[in-house]
């Protein structure tokens, strides 16, 4: 068996990685990239049939997780390719289709299951559930010719299914002959252990509690963790929970009985204006309509400002000016801080011409060195494979021997 990182040795994002045995492959992600100028169709990396069908030895496609930068080209692939996904992950990608570009719906999907293995072709694939920010993602052990990799995909141990990552640690894969591993955090100057999810809670109920006015929850609707910490934190502090129209979307297609329901629970779904004008230019009411007993309108967001949190993106920033419940209000931003700059606007500058007061509380969706090292540790593969990185070099702290491998080169993986 060999493999081939087309995208992802030498940048953060953008994961695509072939493995080739018996003359068939498999690709493990097909990203969009983060970095450069790049974008769309122009990305795909140059795989023989990928687009047209052509090679009947490209067998499919297997997507880690839900983010779009190990998702976001596969709508190119040609459809006769088979794309294996998640089933959660799969309900959230077509649910979000409705608002905006950060969905997909495969036409010819597979769903696999965490421990349980499934084949295409030569290839032997076991899913490792992930403790990662993305919904429903996976690391996976593929063997095909006695050879056996393993890909983390990204993930992280302390989020809300650390149990996950350590169950790994407890059960790993046995005589792994190379090990694709995720290093995002590398190179990051940062002096304290990441907070675990859990920490998060005890942290943003303090900041609810000390905030006279609403609480703006400035996360990704995708981010079912980070909902999840807000969600107990808004409870912990008295507080009602306000998500708009993507979050109680998001939560009915998942359907899992461990979330909140927001059809029937006591949270409260607003209706933002810009999305509205999109239901009634589409036609698409029928997603309105679950909710209409759970709604929330501006008369009543000014009234109860200091007994809410919104779930929050600036899109909304002036259906909240024209309600007037900005009084005495408090931005917590809870993703990565460089979006801030990436931004056409910057939320900071809105925040302060408004008054309203804004805090960063994040943890990171990706391992530190120190879960990294742990999780080598636990696998002890013969050679360690950096990816989905900016400091490849840093893995020589792991404890394995290091291959660093660049974009477009193939490797066997028992060399």
């Amino acid at each position: 068996m060999r493999v081939k990182i087309h995208r992802g040795a030498e940048e953060i994002g953008g994961n695509c990685i072939e493995l080739q045995a018996d003359g068939k492959s498999i690709l493990l992600d097909l990203g969009a990239p983060l970095m450069g100028d790049l974008h769309g169709e122009k990305a795909l990396p140059s795989i023989p049939g990928l687009t047209d069908g052509s090679n009947v030895d490209l067998l499919g496609i297997i997507i880690s997780h839900p983010h779009a930068d190990h998702y976001g080209l596969a709508e190119y692939a040609h459809p006769a390719i088979p794309i294996y996904i998640g089933r959660g992950a799969d309900k959230l990608l077509r649910a979000a289709m409705a608002f905006g570009p950060f969905g997909a719906a495969f036409p010819n999907v597979c769903f696999y299951h965490a421990r349980k293995v499934f084949r295409i072709g030569p290839f032997s694939i076991t899913p490792y559930l992930a403790d990662h920010s993305a919904f429903d993602a996976y690391s996976f052990l593929i063997e095909a010719n006695g050879e056996r990799l393993f890909y983390s995909g990204d993930i992280r141990g302390h989020g809300w299914k650390k149990w996950a990552f350590e169950a790994l640690l407890n059960d790993p894969p046995v005589s792994v002959d190379a090990m694709l591993l995720e290093g995002t955090t590398l190179g990051r100057n940062i002096s304290e252990p990441e907070l675990r999810e859990a920490d998060l809670v005890e942290v943003l109920s303090e900041q609810m509690q000390k905030t006279q006015g609403i609480v703006l929850a400035a996360f990704s609707g995708q981010n079912i963790d980070r909902f999840i910490s807000f969600y107990k934190a808004t409870l912990k502090s008295g507080r009602t929970f306000v998500v708009d129209l993507y979050v109680a979307h998001m939560l009915c297609a998942i359907g899992r009985k461990t979330l909140p329901d927001p059809t029937t629970s006591a949270l409260r779904v607003y209706l933002p204006h810009r999305a509205k004008l999109k239901i009634v230019r589409d036609g698409t009411f029928d997603l309105v309509e679950p909710f209409k007993n759970r709604r929330i309108y501006p008369s009543e967001l000014k009234r109860r400002s200091g007994n809410l949190v919104m779930s929050f993106r600036q899109s909304m920033a002036e259906d909240l000016c024209r309600a007037n419940c900005l009084i005495g209000a408090k931005v917590i931003y809870s993703m990565w801080p460089g979006y801030l700059e990436r931004g056409k606007v910057d939320l900071r500058n809105w925040c302060s011409e408004n008054e309203v007061a804004f805090d960063i509380v994040h943890t990171s969706g990706h391992a530190s060195a120190v879960d990294l090292k742990r999780l080598v540790s636990a696998i002890k593969p013969k050679a360690l494979i950096p990816i989905h990185t900016l400091e490849p070099k840093q893995f020589t702290e792991f404890g394995a021997q290091l291959k660093i491998v660049p974009n477009g080169k193939w490797v066997e993986v028992s060399d």
